[in-house]
């Protein structure tokens, strides 16, 4: 047998276990501390190498505390953070991100504890919007979860990784009907260079040259293909509108903010028509509905009470949207070439976050120095 192998969980107490890569997975896996993949040995030496990096970059002490993540009310320090980051596979200088992404799911509007315990396929969806998606090489081009993209893959299971060892306890998270498609690899960054409007985080305050987040409680999402099919604007608008809207869109049952992933070519399409995002927002509300005499009567106890007032009393021909007003419909450009687009429902109890990446004093982190 080898020597023991130092590997410690964030600041829980150290590990003394057999050096060796299989032995340290098959007790990681049998303690149920990953996500069924194999880890990086989170050893001391690695831990501390990202926590200092966090320090030199951000201020931040490894016992810092960002945030409480639910249901077990863990909390995530710098060095837990740091540890799970280890497992997932990711450099140091993806750690702003990470912690950024750590403060959104732990902010009590994005209802952390109903994403994890709930029975509904719904996983934190980090959009990255910045200096820094080119800083760390984050994909925001064709296949967002391409092969060579090791910030685009770690990062999202470094974040799940989190959920699970900070926030989690056996049996009470992952409990989903079918569990989440794409919870591995889950983060994506926009579009930047080929979108036609504002992005995502300037759209909501924020300075082009800050680098933010924002944490989406998204469901897997559906393709909507239009196939080259549409040559106007307004036909694009129709497909994507009559794609979106049917009875099991959870969105129709009330608040939630639905999230539409444009490919650049729906995006350029939609802007060369001369349509602003926010009156393809509009069209896309008034569009993608359902008459309210088409949903089951079963269907409407998840109906919000505010759903039941407006329809309940009008003619079943009524038409229900997918939100509660344009507004809270969400709209990235993400992707290469192609006319092939996205549509995600979100779930209904949790809010949309947008987290800067900043350092400890609040100053804007500068990426990499």
């Amino acid at each position: 047998m080898n020597a023991p192998l130092k590997a410690g969980i964030s600041d829980a107490p150290i590990l003394e276990l057999e050096d060796s890569w299989e032995a340290i997975n098959a007790w990681f896996l049998e303690h149920d501390l990953t996500d069924g993949l194999p880890i990086v040995p989170p050893t001391e030496a690695r831990v501390a190498a990202m926590t200092a990096y966090v320090e030199r970059e951000l201020g931040y002490g490894r016992d810092d505390v960002i945030g409480t993540l639910a249901p077990k009310h863990g909390q995530a320090t710098v060095q837990k953070i740091a540890a799970n980051a280890v497992m997932a596979g990711c450099r140091p200088e993806y750690l702003p991100l990470l912690i950024a992404c750590v403060k959104g799911v732990a902010d009590a509007k994005f209802n952390l504890d109903a994403v994890q315990t709930s029975t509904h396929n719904t996983s934190p969806l980090p959009i990255v919007n910045g200096p820094v998606v080119k800083a760390i090489d984050l994909n925001y081009g064709y296949n967002h979860t391409g092969s060579r993209w090791q910030a685009t893959s770690t990062i999202g299971r470094a974040l799940q990784l989190c959920l699970i060892n900070i926030g989690g306890t056996p049996g009470s998270i992952n409990i989903h009907t079918q569990g989440h498609i794409a919870r591995f690899e889950h983060c994506i960054a926009e579009n930047e260079d080929e979108n036609p409007w504002q992005p995502l985080h300037v759209e909501r305050g924020f300075a082009a040259d800050t680098s933010t987040v924002t944490l989406i409680p998204a469901c897997p999402a559906a393709m909507i293909d239009d196939n080259g099919g549409s040559q106007t604007a307004k036909d694009l608008l129709r497909t994507i509108a009559s794609s979106i809207a049917y009875v099991g869109n959870r969105n129709t049952n009330g608040e939630g903010q639905p999230l539409l992933i444009l490919c650049p070519q729906h995006a350029r399409l939609l802007a060369n028509g001369g349509y602003s995002k926010a009156e393809v927002k509009r069209f896309v509300w008034e569009q993608a509905r359902i008459p309210f005499g088409s949903i089951p009567r079963g269907n409407l106890t998840s109906f919000s009470k505010k759903l039941l007032k407006l329809y309940a009393d009008f003619d079943p021909d009524a038409r229900v949207p997918i939100a509660d007003r344009p507004e809270d419909i969400v709209i990235v450009v993400m992707g290469g070439a192609g006319t092939h687009s996205l549509s995600v429902q979100t779930r209904l109890a949790s809010e949309n976050v947008t987290v800067p990446i900043l350092r400890k004093d609040g100053s804007p982190w500068q990426t990499i120095s």
